[in-house]
């Protein structure tokens, strides 16, 4: 009996637990014998995966693994998920199917939902339609979570009608697969979707849990819709589904999106517990608000309060020092991810901290930590090539480029941006104009408007003004005309010209009248200005 309540209180302290704190335990566990209980084994592993430590989630699965004393199906469903959540979907789904051909337990209830999210992972779709195979004969596809799983599965491939036809087929559906369309056809982008979901659930008077909240939310948020978003928050708070995290972490994301970061102060203030979640959140609503200062000071304000930092976290704060000159803080955010071990792991930190020793003025670091990148994406080399170019460096951004193609990345549209922007400022004409051949002929990318900005500039600043002026007259931009207005000098006669043919056209902006004004007092106007 004592080793009983023992064994119980132990494992719910496990549930709560710190990284040390948990050594600790799991030493008592060894100590007092209770560490062979498949509670134990199941809270341990459940435990380590959430401190995303899925390596000693391995080990304890392993040291279970006896010949007289195999795991039982609870333990090897603990490990699946832990594997499953961690990123690990390659050996979730190995265990998965070595359980499968188990002799004796086979998978259960709990077993399908995180191999069907391995397979969604995968893009393995062969995978996920064996498993539905199964799931099939063993009359299990009606379950409310295996349900959901194969619904987000077939919305992350796309496969709409496959999704639609699994949660149309089950004869009661509950807010777990309400919420489950609601957010597959979110993560799809389909938000017109999402939404005719949620409404539906409003008609049907489905009972809407904190995950439909967090779903509806985040559609909210990508679209920017700031009114909804405080209609659903205003919900929240008559239900009292405003105390979660996911919930409050949510609203922090609405409305730092939103450019509000006074609301998201507010929910982040009224937490009474927060997560790396949290702190994120809002180190991001105080960037996106332009209030670069207050978000490195959030960003050190939560290493004090015992909040380590992730990936995120810096990838996050790291703009922010090149925004107001701090390169001092990034150096010492770069330090803290060697000693994290977060440098190099992950390509849009690598990203981040380029962008930042780029913009700061220090293009040497930012050359030695793009050569020592394990990795690159496009991302990476359009940050170097826009360095090079702010630099005045437009010959090293042209040989860049060419690497770029040479190595088989494809170039983008902000590609080309940051290439013929060093093109302009150099007076590299011809070469611009054949990037500019080149971008469509040959990578298929179609001219935006950055690109016609930086084409009319780059033949105005040479004295191009014709060529210049037709490309603006092709682009059709207001933004194009500007350029080409700041490029006909002190020719008053072009600038009267582009007044007449665009005035009218901006409205909400600055008109073109005023940028005349600017420019003409900008530049020393002289002549009919003055007149």
């Amino acid at each position: 009996m004592n080793k009983t309540l023992d064994l119980h209180a132990l494992i719910a302290q496990l549930q709560r637990s710190s990284l040390s704190t948990a050594l600790r335990l799991h030493a008592r566990l060894l100590v007092s014998g209770l560490h062979s209980s498949p509670f134990a084994i199941s809270a341990l592993i459940s435990l380590y995966s959430n401190l995303s430590l899925p390596s000693l989630s391995y080990s304890v699965f392993l040291s279970s693994s006896l010949p007289h004393h195999p795991p039982s199906l609870f333990v090897h469903n603990s490990l699946i998920s832990a594997l499953s959540s961690n990123s690990l979907p390659s050996l979730a789904l190995h265990h998965f199917h070595l359980l499968h051909s188990h002799p004796v337990l086979r998978p259960d209830r709990f077993s399908f939902p995180c191999a069907i999210r391995s397979c969604a992972d995968l893009a393995a779709f062969e995978h996920l339609l064996a498993i539905h195979a199964v799931l099939f004969k063993s009359c299990l596809e009606t379950d409310v979570f295996i349900s959901s799983a194969l619904i987000h599965a077939y919305l992350k491939f796309g496969l709409v009608a496959d999704a639609e036809k699994v949660f149309g087929e089950l004869p009661e559906r509950d807010v777990v697969l309400w919420n489950a369309m609601v957010n597959g056809f979110s993560q799809l982008g389909d938000f017109p979707r999402a939404i005719e979901f949620f409404d539906r659930m409003l008609r049907e008077g489905v009972p809407l849990s904190r995950f439909t909240i967090t779903g509806v939310l985040s559609v909210f948020t990508t679209t920017g819709d700031l009114l909804h978003g405080r209609m659903i928050h205003g919900f929240a708070l008559k239900v009292g589904y405003d105390d979660g995290n996911a919930v409050c972490n949510a609203l922090i994301d609405l409305y730092g999106k939103c450019e509000v970061s006074e609301d998201a102060v507010k929910v982040f203030d009224l937490m009474p517990e927060r997560d790396i979640y949290s702190w994120n959140a809002m180190i991001s609503a105080h960037e996106n608000s332009g209030d670069h200062a207050k978000s490195l000071r959030l960003f050190a304000v939560m290493r004090l309060n015992g909040v380590w930092p992730d990936a995120v976290s810096m990838a996050t704060a790291l703009p922010a020092c090149s925004q107001i000159a701090a390169l001092s803080h990034g150096r010492e955010i770069h330090a803290l991810m060697v000693v994290m071990g977060i440098a190099g792991e992950a390509v849009f930190v690598d990203n981040a901290l380029m962008d930042m020793y780029g913009k700061s003025g220090s293009l040497d670091d930012a050359k030695r930590l793009f050569d020592k990148m394990p990795q690159r994406d496009t991302a990476s080399w359009n940050i170097l090539i826009a360095a090079h170019a702010a630099h005045g460096l437009a010959q090293e951004a042209l040989k860049l480029f060419e690497r770029m193609c040479e190595t088989g990345v494809e170039p983008d549209a902000v590609t080309f941006v940051g290439v013929l922007t060093a093109c302009s400022h150099a007076g590299l004409v011809s070469e611009g104009k054949k990037v500019m051949e080149r971008m469509k002929g040959e990578f298929g990318v179609e001219p935006e408007m950055e690109h016609y900005v930086c084409a009319v500039d780059m033949l105005g600043r040479a004295g191009r003004l014709e060529e210049a002026k037709e490309l603006a007259e092709r682009a059709g931009e207001v933004a194009a005309w500007r350029a080409y207005l700041w490029a006909s000098g002190e020719e008053v006669g072009r600038v009267e010209e582009v007044v007449e043919r665009v005035v009218g056209r901006d409205e909400g902006e600055v008109g073109v009248g005023c940028w005349w004004q600017m420019h003409m007092g900008g530049r020393g106007g002289i002549g009919r200005w003055r007149r």
